[in-house]
């Protein structure tokens, strides 16, 4: 099939994001992107996907990752997507969001799709908030990848925080009220992630949550961790 023209939006912003996260460009043209969630990758990948290219992936169930993956063979779609910043192969520690890539909207639909692949939702209590409180967190293998991320959050208004580590940095936006910030301006659009959000924000806190040495905490079992910014 013919992609005539393939021009960047929102759709196309998040694809971008979401293949970066949990998804590779390989051999032969062929385009891969995977989660756990079923109804996710039918509903909200394979329809962008679809309202992007004009193509629906098929899906397959990978019993080994426990996974449902997404895929296509298309040489213009994966040369589109090569153009606007996803590297073929192994990206994850040299890929960027590209700066020629300017206009707020399509920037934080690229976020967004980074949050749904590696995202997470946490109540947190540490002995400092009793009651808890609630953390949005990022994990990428690339600082600098987690650099471009933050600008794009502090431009939003959004404060977060970025500890990085010999093989990783984490994101992290702590509190009710920036994480209602970033559910408004950015957004999970995985229904699950969604829902635990949504749920958090409009919940009182009760002092029953993920303890801060939880198991989704990944701070807590690594030290040498320091925050760049605030």
């Amino acid at each position: 099939m013919q992609i005539a023209n393939v021009n960047m939006d929102e759709n196309l912003g998040y694809l971008i994001g979401f293949i970066i996260g949990d998804g590779n460009l390989s051999k032969k043209y062929l385009i891969r992107a995977c989660d756990a969630d079923k109804d996710f990758m039918e509903k909200i990948f394979v329809q962008k996907f679809k309202a992007a290219f004009k193509i629906a992936p098929r899906i397959y169930f990978d019993r080994y990752n426990n996974s449902f993956v997404a895929y296509t063979y298309s040489e213009e779609a994966w040369k589109t997507l090569k153009r606007f910043g996803v590297l073929p192969g192994t990206k994850s520690r040299n890929v960027r969001i590209l700066k020629s890539l300017k206009e707020s909207k399509i920037r934080c639909s690229i976020v967004s799709g980074l949050f749904d692949a590696e995202g997470s939702v946490i109540q947190m209590i540490d002995n400092h908030h009793k009651n808890g409180y609630l953390r949005i967190q990022l994990k990428v293998h690339n600082r600098g990848l987690a650099k471009d991320i933050f600008d794009i959050l502090n431009a939003e208004k959004i404060k977060a925080r970025i500890y990085n580590y010999d093989k990783f940095s984490i994101l992290q936006i702590n509190g009710k009220q920036q994480c209602y910030n970033f559910n408004k301006t950015i957004g999970f659009k995985h229904p699950k992630k969604t829902k635990k959000l949504t749920t958090f924000l409009l919940t009182r806190y009760t002092g029953q949550g993920v303890h801060f040495c939880g198991k989704d905490n990944l701070l807590s079992r690594v030290s040498a961790g320091k925050p760049i910014s605030t």
